[in-house]
């Protein structure tokens, strides 16, 4: 199964992002496709959302790093920088921690934790390409 997150916009379901479009691609066209539909009751911002991804794509064409090279390896590393973990979901196998790493996604992350996560990403992601928060930003938004 894929998970795409779609945008509602008139009669119409539109991607939200650049990977839930690459996600859509998988499927032909005109194929039929069926699926289960919740919306979000969360106050979270669609606009926040896409510009950490826009940011997460400024990083991947701005970088050599083989563990940076993919929107999904930015998010990663984010995640991993800020120690977002869920411990309650993280294991211990011979005293060997394993993190599980929290969702950012609308139904897993409230609005003040998005805030305060991508708050804190931000300037980890413009320092990884030697530009300032502001510039990333700027950058991302343009794209």
């Amino acid at each position: 199964m894929i998970k795409i997150v779609f945008q509602k916009r008139g009669n119409t379901l539109t991607p939200f992002s650049q990977e839930d479009t690459e996600k859509l691609s998988r499927f032909k066209n005109r194929q039929i496709v069926t699926g289960s539909i919740s919306g979000t009751t969360k106050e979270r911002s669609l606009r926040q959302l896409r510009l950490f991804f826009a940011c997460c794509r400024t990083i991947v064409e701005n970088t050599q790093d083989v563990n940076w090279d993919n929107v999904d390896k930015v998010k990663n590393q984010i995640k991993v920088k800020l120690q977002f973990i869920d411990l309650n979901k993280s294991t211990v196998v011979n005293n060997v921690f394993y993190p599980h790493y929290r969702s950012i996604s609308f139904e897993e992350l409230k609005f003040m934790e998005a805030n305060t996560f991508f708050d804190r990403a931000f300037p980890i992601m413009a320092k990884k390409i030697g530009i300032t928060v502001d510039e990333l930003l700027e950058n991302a938004e343009r794209s």
